[in-house]
């Protein structure tokens, strides 16, 4: 079929509730293709692969990357009622793609309470909250939430089933009512989670061309905390001292116990053991808190928790470029970021014991 010698595509993940992947024309590689869908004879909609894929443009698949597409299918679709799903690729009158509706997972939730998960940065929460999409429709499910103002987010827990976001705690308690919710949260290895948010916050500078595809720009006080991390080398030991006697004010908020600040009802300027305490008695009410290097085993806690079946998904979204920052087998290195990672360890090893007293994977 001489359609199918023109594009090139990819269907990531498809379940009854959306469908996603990439597509491009192999001739003019920058129009986005148009695709319709349909069951049968009947059309679920249409959309355009125009969505950034940085992994894309980095592997040198497609000139600028923006091809991917993610598609919900309309809420009342149920793959049982159809035999075949067809794709339809610009303005072609035969599908490109036809699957089989049998095949298609259905993974809907049993009924109960919603669910708000606490994205801390860099712990592989955007992987989460991928897995998370097919288990709810596109009406029910919200992340990044801490980009929209706070009417906003009170008005959209009145139908959301799935609510994420960069939200600290005494900032979640403005929005829901944790007592009528199921809370989770990750958690990930403190100098490493160190190493990677220095690494995330350092090239915010350089990354102007990811915000405008991901239609999100960083506001300019972290732009300007990035241009000055960027100057700076970590592993030079009076430079990296220098940096952490001098953190004040909102820099804290980026670099001083981030973890446990984030299970917090107030802002501290630096953590002290009694923001510790507080952190201890906030993941009390939590229903969940994995770690980020045991991502399966939390991702299968979940599942068990809806009533799904297990699903296997590499945690790989928003990796960004790394950099090797400092050593973390020099001594005098790991004493001078400690006051950064102190409590976060501790509430790390916290879960950590938590996790392995309820079956979990023992850490070596």
């Amino acid at each position: 079929m001489f359609a199918e010698k023109l594009y090139r595509y990819a269907i990531d993940r498809i379940n009854g509730r959306f469908i996603s992947g990439w597509s491009f024309h192999r001739i003019f590689t920058n129009r986005p293709v148009a695709v319709r869908v349909a069951a049968d004879g009947h059309d679920l909609g249409t959309f355009s692969c125009r969505e950034y894929r940085r992994d894309l443009k980095e592997q040198g698949l497609h000139p600028s990357g923006c091809c991917g597409f993610d598609f919900s299918f309309p809420a009342d679709f149920d793959p049982r009622r159809y035999s075949a799903l067809h794709l339809y690729f610009d303005s072609s009158s035969r599908p490109l793609v036809s699957l089989d509706c049998r095949e298609l997972p259905l993974l809907a939730p049993i009924p109960g309470r919603p669910i708000f998960f606490m994205h801390i940065p860099k712990t592989a929460g955007t992987s989460f909250n991928a897995f998370v999409r097919q288990c709810f429709a596109g009406s029910e499910y919200f992340t990044h939430i801490e980009r929209l103002a706070q009417q906003q987010r009170r008005q959209i827990t009145v139908r959301a089933r799935f609510l994420s976001g960069h939200l600290p705690w005494r900032e979640i308690v403005e929005v829901i009512e944790p007592a009528h919710y199921d809370l989770y949260a990750l958690l990930r290895e403190p100098v490493a989670h160190l190493h990677s948010h220095l690494n995330y916050v350092r090239r915010v500078h350089t990354d102007a061309e990811h915000e405008h595809h991901f239609l999100f720009r960083h506001n300019d006080t972290i732009r300007a905390m990035g241009t000055r991390l960027a100057a700076i080398d970590f592993s030079d030991t009076d430079q990296l001292q220098r940096f952490v006697a001098d953190l004040s004010g909102y820099q804290c908020d980026f670099f001083d116990n981030i973890q446990t600040r984030y299970f917090l009802d107030h802002r501290p300027e630096r953590v002290t053991e009694a923001d510790y305490r507080q952190a201890v008695e906030t993941v009390e009410r939590f229903t969940a808190i994995g770690l980020t290097e045991y991502y399966h085993h939390f991702q299968d806690r979940f599942c068990r928790h809806l009533g799904l079946p297990a699903q296997q998904q590499t945690p790989r979204s928003n990796r960004s470029q790394r950099y090797h920052l400092f050593d973390c087998d020099t001594p005098e290195i790991m004493k001078i970021i400690d006051p950064l990672v102190c409590f976060d360890r501790r509430l790390y090893d916290l879960i950590v014991c938590r996790d392995q007293q309820i079956g979990g994977p023992k850490l070596s």
